[in-house]
């Protein structure tokens, strides 16, 4: 019964890929579910047949300019202790490779159904990046070990924190500035959108462009802002999906924005608006205004 499809009468869905345990009888199974979706794991001891650990990775899209996503996921508990990297990578990419603080790299793993690859880790191993391989074996992308999220299961309680995916929160990072538009669009490699319309009196600054740490050779975001604290708009773009995408919750409030869905999140004079249009994510940081909300909705659908 130790097998993928003993694992799925189980677990009573279905399984994408399995790992035989670091301990005799123990055998990990991942799967995929959710939308955003996440890489789900569980531990079986098959001699109780028992499930022993079960979590899910947070939420993350693969894509083409950001073709792997990673969680490195420990568990002690149960009697198992165990490390493992949960990786799920984009269509187009067969195999992925671990990069390891080691003079002795390990082999390339398969990436199985849905995407998902899993990769045994050493104790106290450290991880320095994950590398999307094309057919030939040679590197495509590089999810870089700032980008790897981190969790462990011990007594049954969950701990770890969140990797530096793409998120749009407005905000400055490091990059450079340039003045022009056009200078903007070349060092991107796509064309900004910028906004007809944002409040009177608020001049428009440098673009600024800045590399995202988890994906260093995917294309950079561009930012720029209107006006300066404590009255600013800011906006901020990026090839799209987002790797981490920004899922709605309980402090958001859907809004269409052409025939996009954006979240908007808005208190007292401050406001920010994300979302996903044609081959861009968006990101609108309005403050100091009144109805910051409906500003940067405003913002938006001039776009």
């Amino acid at each position: 019964m130790a097998d993928a499809d003993g694992a799925e009468r189980l677990l009573r869905h279905p399984v994408s890929v399995t790992l035989p345990g670091r301990d005799a009888g123990v055998m990990v199974a991942a799967s995929v579910a959710g939308e955003p979706p996440s890489t789900r794991l569980a531990w079986i001891d098959w001699a109780g047949a028992a499930i022993v650990a079960r979590l899910s990775c947070p939420p993350a899209r693969p894509s083409r300019v950001r073709p792997v996503v990673a969680t490195e996921v420990e568990v002690a508990q149960a009697g198992v202790e165990d490390r493992v990297l949960a990786i799920r990578a984009a269509p187009a990419v067969p195999a992925v490779q671990v990069v390891v603080a080691a003079e002795e790299q390990p082999e390339p793993v398969a990436v199985g159904s849905d995407g998902v690859a899993l990769a045994r880790l050493a104790p106290l191993q450290l991880v320095l990046a994950v590398d999307a391989l094309d057919g030939r074996g040679e590197p495509v992308g590089r999810l870089d070990a700032a980008g790897i999220g981190s969790l462990r299961l011990a007594g049954g309680r969950i701990t770890g924190r969140l990797g530096t995916g793409h998120g749009m929160a407005a905000g400055f990072g490091a990059g450079h500035r340039v003045a022009a538009l056009e200078d903007a669009a070349f060092e991107a490699g796509y064309r900004p959108v910028l906004p007809s319309w944002v409040p009177e009196d608020l001049d428009r600054g440098e673009f600024r462009i800045e590399s995202d740490v988890a994906y260093p050779a995917a294309p950079p975001a561009v930012v720029v802002a209107w006006g300066r604290e404590p009255r600013r708009v800011l906006l901020r773009q990026a090839p799209g999906p987002l790797a981490s995408p920004d899922a709605a919750q309980a402090r958001t409030t859907p809004v269409a924005i052409g025939g996009a869905t954006a979240q908007l999140t808005s208190r007292g004079r401050f406001a920010t608006l994300v979302w996903e249009a044609g081959d861009l994510a968006f990101g609108i940081q309005v403050v100091g205004v009144d109805d910051p909300g409906e500003v940067a909705v405003r913002i938006a659908r001039s776009m």
